[in-house]
């Protein structure tokens, strides 16, 4: 069996302290739904600066209806996603990330930064 290289090992430990403070901060990325709807609001947030949600119909994926269905109501207790009525269709709901959600993706985002830059050389292309 062939050893990883030092890139593949500085990475690795860069993966692994961030999967550790995933696991320690972040509950609802232990589940696949959970990690799933999680990067579909922070996607949702790269979609647009307005903040505006996606159609729940769109954010099941390749996970069940009723997982995801579950998870945004733990979400929206959290209060880390409000439902909004569609613009044009009132009956078409979309979800819409919450403040405390962003910030808590920005502290995310600030620890694999960190992680990274700890190892790496960042220089933005």
């Amino acid at each position: 069996m062939k050893k990883i290289n030092p890139k593949q090992e500085s990475l690795l430990s860069v993966l692994i302290a961030l999967n550790a403070w995933e696991q320690k901060n972040c509950p609802s990325l232990q589940t696949q739904s959970g990690r799933y709807l999680y990067f579909q609001l922070a996607k949702s947030l790269l979609a647009s600066h307005e903040g505006k949600g996606g159609l729940i119909k769109q954010m099941v994926g390749d996970a069940s209806e009723r997982s995801i269905r579950d998870h945004m109501r733990s979400f929206q207790e959290a209060d880390l996603l409000t439902e909004k009525s569609g613009t044009q269709d009132a009956r078409t709901k979309q979800i819409v990330p919450t403040e405390k959600f962003t910030e808590g993706l920005r502290q995310h985002l600030d620890l694999c930064i960190g992680l990274l830059e700890d190892r790496y050389l960042m220089v933005e292309k």
